[in-house]
């Protein structure tokens, strides 16, 4: 059953008491690592003039190998981030480089493919719309739970299986994603330091709503084996 907001807010406040230390260090590692990934890229990217010239032709070189180990970078950390959450939500410890480097370890090539096909879905629905982009992200957002959850999933299954567990549950999704907007925006007067507390609480209330809807379709389990499963796109 999905509950309120609130109620996941402080959920989320009562898991992550005494677990700021580690969760921060984590996503500051992690985090650190990623941005310097972008920054190579841009900075090595081709400079053009108002009128769409090169002025400075970059090094193209650099910025593909850039992106692409940013690509695998992302993939295993996509997957290492949603475990750390499981465990805090779970009340278990966590090892901070174990996490970092879980995602290489448990079924790397899929958690590519995985962050590769969610990545260009995406971006292909958000070429239609912005708001269909969105949707679709929202759909798609449980998939490294699943992936964690359930590590006999193969391929992009796991996409196929956040589409359907995130069927009807987007709007409540949201509108938790929602209820941190203030204090996102109270971060930019803090120059970012409160975002310190802001993501790891936020994304915490986040694996707790996903909690909630994987306990619930597990009890639903017999009665979707019936039903003819939705095309994945």
């Amino acid at each position: 059953m999905i509950r309120l907001s609130k109620d996941y807010r402080l959920e989320a406040e009562k898991n992550m008491t005494g677990r700021f230390g580690e969760v921060i260090l984590f996503l500051l590692i992690t985090g650190a690592i990623s941005f310097g990934f972008i920054w190579l890229s841009e900075y090595f990217s081709p400079l053009l003039d108002i009128n769409g010239n090169i002025v400075d032709p970059g090094i193209p070189l650099v910025v593909t190998i850039s992106s692409i180990v940013g690509l695998l970078f992302n993939s295993a950390t996509a997957y290492s981030t949603e475990s750390v959450f499981i465990d805090i939500t779970s009340k278990e410890s966590i090892n901070v480089w174990d996490k970092i480097i879980l995602g290489y370890i448990n079924d790397f090539a899929r958690n590519i493919i995985l962050q590769l096909v969610k990545t260009i879905f995406i971006l292909l629905w958000s070429m239609l719309l912005v708001i269909p982009g969105i949707v679709k992200a929202y759909a798609y957002s449980m998939t490294f739970y699943i992936a964690v959850k359930e590590p006999e999933q193969k391929g992009i299954d796991a996409i196929t299986k956040s589409k359907d567990l995130m069927n009807g549950k987007k709007t409540d999704f949201f509108s938790l994603d929602l209820s941190y907007l203030g204090w996102y925006l109270l971060g930019f007067l803090t120059f970012g330091i409160i975002w310190l507390w802001v993501i790891p609480k936020h994304l915490t209330a986040r694996t707790v709503f996903y909690n909630d809807v994987y306990e619930e379709s597990l009890r639903h389990e017999p009665a979707k084996k019936n039903m003819i499963q939705e095309p994945l796109f």
